[in-house]
């Protein structure tokens, strides 16, 4: 599960500089805070993968990850560690929308098209939404912190993604049919 995750926000790292080859001064900055806050993020990653296989561990009769778990953290405590993991994946989301923000912005000097426009401010909304969900999981979490249900109530924020980047994505689908069939169209009346 952990490296899943790893690799899902190591691919939007790959297709922003594959998209770009930005190497600007700003752009190894952005970079570099981007990989000191996925080195922070994986420690409570793993932890949390720990504790969200736990029940699956103790049904299979596996106690390794319930011996290891036992007088590390208790249920009160889960809410501060939903805290730093929200932290951690809303920072890594919003360095993500900050790089492709500064792409849009030398749109003149990539010679970004119409399409490639579309798809850098697509970027820029979606590492937006992925940023904020986990500040709304943040923010239930401190609001029932120190109670046994903050974890699991920050815990259930993150199922949010579903429903919100399915509508987001038939959306932003349409606008770039209906963008490419305009395109189409003044290509095929310029031609004439």
């Amino acid at each position: 599960m952990c490296i899943s995750l790893i690799i899902t926000i190591w691919h939007e790292h790959y297709v922003f500089f594959l998209r770009y080859g930005l190497r600007s001064g700003k752009v190894v900055v952005l970079n570099t805070l981007f990989l000191v806050i996925v080195l922070f993020y994986v420690y409570p990653l793993k932890f949390l993968t720990k504790l969200v296989l736990y029940p699956i561990a103790w049904v299979a009769g596996e106690d390794s990850i319930m011996k290891e778990l036992v007088g590390m953290i208790g249920g009160e405590d889960i809410g501060d560690l939903m805290i730093i993991y929200g932290i951690g994946v809303a920072s890594v989301f919003f360095v993500l929308r900050w790089m492709y923000r500064y792409a849009f912005k030398c749109a003149d000097l990539l010679e970004l098209n119409e399409i490639e426009l579309f798809d850098t401010q697509t970027k820029i909304s979606t590492n937006t939404i992925m940023g904020i969900v986990p500040l709304l999981s943040v923010g239930i979490a401190l609001l029932f912190r120190r109670h046994w249900s903050a974890g699991m109530l920050a815990g259930f924020t993150y199922f949010l993604y579903t429903p919100i980047l399915f509508i987001y994505g038939n959306r932003v689908k349409k606008k770039r049919k209906k963008l490419l069939e305009e395109l189409q169209e003044r290509e095929s009346i310029g031609n004439n």
